[in-house]
């Protein structure tokens, strides 16, 4: 993007300039959220960076990632466990929730 526009956008007569670390934030939280499959890791780097601006984007990216990744593969600590064979506690089917 910063390639494409150097100046910035230009938007109802306001210059928005692109900043490429923004988007690099973005992806790193992104792609932290769909190992680990928690939207946390959005809170977690918008408190590192402190930009408000760059919260809706980084919690859009962030849940359309650990969205993908939850119908790809199991989380990183699932597969941990997997692996070691410990004892855990098996997701249980919808049919089998019974509501009082």
């Amino acid at each position: 993007m910063a390639t494409l526009f150097p100046n910035g956008i230009l938007f109802d007569g306001i210059v928005y300039r692109i900043l490429p670390g923004g988007y690099a934030v973005i992806g790193a939280a992104a792609m932290t959220g769909a190992v680990t499959h928690t939207v946390s890791t959005a809170v977690i780097c918008f408190e590192l960076t402190g930009q408000i601006s760059h919260i809706l984007p980084m919690m859009v990216a962030v849940i359309l990632a650990n969205m993908v990744a939850q119908g790809l593969q199991p989380s990183l600590y699932d597969s941990i466990i997997q692996v070691k064979k410990l004892p855990y506690l098996p997701e249980l089917a919808l049919g089998h929730i019974r509501y009082t």
